[in-house]
């Protein structure tokens, strides 16, 4: 299926939940459960230019440990809630009624979000410690491990990075140049301070969700 193709399905899928699929993404994107875009939220060392040093030192100590305390909420509950995201993206697909309280959904599996996003992100940063591209490589490898894990629970953390890494093989430049579509969207939301990613991050994560989908539906993918 080519991009242009699962963006029009991403599209239909979205087409009765934006309104949901829109807080959901707004959330994750606070709490680092995204899998695909970028939080709506301004950037913080954007905002403290803002300030003056002079006037107003003590506004600038308290946006800098906003933006920890958002920080250390995302390290410590972005693996879980990509699980959740996960699920409410593919009943999304599936046809089924999302609702937002998939995002949380979840919870009970804690230490296997925690560790997928933990792994996923130390074996991404190892390989980037080569170079830029394999960096990415691994990052592509990788990036069906939620999806894989939210369908099967009865995998671990490092079993879910490796059937991601079986199912992404012959795959990850499908993935890339998805994303590629997208630059263009990116960019304009950039221009709005993220804010447009409101909305464009459903989008892209529901055209990951299909995505996987197509994928999965091929033969030579090896069944669980």
């Amino acid at each position: 299926m080519e991009a242009k193709q699962i963006r029009q399905l991403a599209r239909q899928n979205l087409s009765p939940s934006w309104g949901v699929s829109i807080g959901v993404a707004a959330v994750a994107a606070l709490l680092g459960g995204l899998m695909l875009g970028f939080s709506f939220l301004p950037q913080i060392e954007y905002t403290k230019t803002l300030f003056s040093e002079s006037h107003h030192a003590w506004e600038n100590v308290r946006v800098s440990t906003s933006g920890g305390i958002l920080g250390l909420a995302s390290f410590i509950l972005g693996g879980v809630l990509q699980l959740g995201y996960a699920k409410f993206l593919l009943k999304q697909h599936d046809g089924q009624q999302p609702e937002f309280s998939d995002l949380f959904s979840q919870f009970d599996r804690f230490g296997a979000g925690f560790a997928q996003a933990f792994l996923r992100g130390l074996y991404t940063f190892l390989w980037s410690l080569l170079l830029i591209v394999p960096g990415i490589i691994a990052a592509l490898r990788y990036a069906m491990t939620p999806f894989i894990m939210a369908e099967h629970p009865e995998l671990t953390a490092s079993e879910g990075i490796q059937r991601s890494k079986e199912l992404m093989e012959g795959h990850k430049m499908d993935l890339f140049i998805l994303e590629l579509t997208f630059l263009g969207w990116d960019i304009l939301c950039a221009l709005t301070l993220n804010i447009g990613n409101l909305a464009l991050n459903p989008y892209k994560n529901a055209a990951l969700a299909v995505f996987y989908r197509n994928i999965t539906s091929q033969q030579r993918y090896r069944e669980f």
